[in-house]
């Protein structure tokens, strides 16, 4: 019974299929054409179906809720994230359950293994694992149900993955910087690690920052501690700006320097010594902007972010000190958020195919659902990489879109 009134054999003689099509329809269980799963939906909206959950519990042993767990709300990202996982969701005839962790293991094992509906209400959960370390015994913490890691970045996948294009995405947004002319190229996100310790990367940021020094090296350009600075969401996106920014004027203060000293003139800098000891160089963990031992500094004049709200904060973080996007210094990000198309300038970025990876991970853990209904043995473990592509705008030299 549906709403007491409605019965199930209702719904199917109005949408002309059969009760068991129109069950799996309204279940999200595969084999069944979208058009058709759309026409039974519509048919019990029409005619104020309801599926009695504790019915179809007791019945199927399945309640076709999705527990989804990521990082945070508060970001236009996670925000796009979690809407495409839900319109997925929601497609297939299942039900999202949304929670967020805050980046914090201890929430993490909380929504999985204490949540009071996670060991009876869910068929199984889609987590982000970005940020949550690679140690976390996630399959483990959530008593065997269906599980699906978004960015696992395991080397092995122990578990149904699917990653964004780490890599390939951050050697593609380089590789642009490189082409728009830069020579000195900052990287902002996570701090230095040697090219050794990258070989066996299993983390987002280690994968992108692969990509960078890669497309890099390649190049002929230089790779070392001198480039990369600690930023990993706006408000530190904004004191790698003011740190690429000193790194910069140091540089043009140097070269001002040097001319007025071969052409014997003296206090002829356009940016004086006076005015960059004026310019705070607050120590920070990972960074290394601060003025060489031997008195260098770099001019850079590309910034690569491993990801959009970094890239906020470095353009206002530069305009604070006077340089100017992208007249002085270039900045490209990486995820495509739809700020970046708003900004000032307008942000170039590596947009990932959110709606791809909703699909993908659909696929997976629906898969994974019906072996266990059917109490099949487990197929292994598969990984899948999401799409991109380089949207070039006013933060590149670019036009705005």
């Amino acid at each position: 019974m549906g709403n007491g009134k409605t019965t199930l054999r209702d719904v199917a003689a109005a949408a002309g299929v059969s009760p068991m099509t129109a069950s799996n329809a309204l279940h999200g269980k595969p084999g069944v054409k979208e058009s058709t799963r759309q026409k039974v939906i519509e048919a019990a909206e029409r005619l104020d179906y309801r599926i009695n959950l504790t019915a179809s519990m007791l019945k199927s042993g399945r309640s076709n809720i999705i527990h989804i767990i990521i990082n945070e709300f508060d970001s236009p990202f996670y925000s796009k994230l979690v809407q495409s996982l839900a319109n997925e969701t929601t497609a297939r005839g299942l039900t999202p359950f949304v929670e967020q962790t805050q980046y914090s293991p201890a929430a993490a094992k909380q929504a999985m293994s204490a949540n009071p509906f996670s060991g009876q209400l869910f068929d199984g959960e889609i987590i982000h694992a970005s940020g949550l370390g690679t140690n976390l015994p996630l399959a483990k913490m959530n008593a065997g149900r269906p599980l699906v890691l978004i960015d696992g970045c395991e080397e092995t996948p122990s578990v149904d993955t699917v990653n964004f294009p780490n890599e390939e995405g951050a050697r593609a947004a380089v590789q642009h910087l490189i082409e728009r002319g830069c020579k000195h190229i900052a990287i902002v996100g996570g701090g230095y690690i040697p090219r050794a310790e990258l070989a066996h990367a299993e983390h987002s940021y280690d994968l992108r920052l692969r990509g960078a020094s890669g497309a890099l090296l390649d190049a002929g350009l230089p790779y070392d501690e001198s480039m990369t600075f600690c930023g990993y969401n706006s408000e530190d996106g904004i004191d790698a700006g003011h740190r690429i920014a000193d790194e910069i004027l140091a540089a043009r203060a140097n070269e001002s320097d040097h001319v007025a000293a071969g052409d014997g003139v003296a206090n002829t800098a356009n940016v004086s010594r006076e005015n960059i000891a004026n310019v705070s160089h607050e120590t920070s963990r990972g960074t290394a902007a601060d003025l060489k031992r031997d008195g260098s500094a770099t001019a850079f004049d590309g910034v690569f972010c491993s990801n959009d709200y970094a890239a906020f904060g470095v353009i206002r973080g530069l305009a604070d000190r006077g340089i100017r996007v992208p007249d002085d210094v270039k900045v490209i990000g990486i995820d495509g958020t739809s700020f970046g198309s708003y900004a000032t300038p307008t942000l170039s970025t590596i947009q990932v195919d959110l709606d791809q990876l909703a699909q993908f991970a659909l696929d997976m853990i629906t898969r994974r659902i019906e072996e266990r209904a059917r109490s099949e043995d487990a197929t292994a473990p598969t990984r899948a990489t999401i799409g991109y592509q380089l949207v070039a705008r006013e933060s590149t030299g670019g036009r705005s879109v």
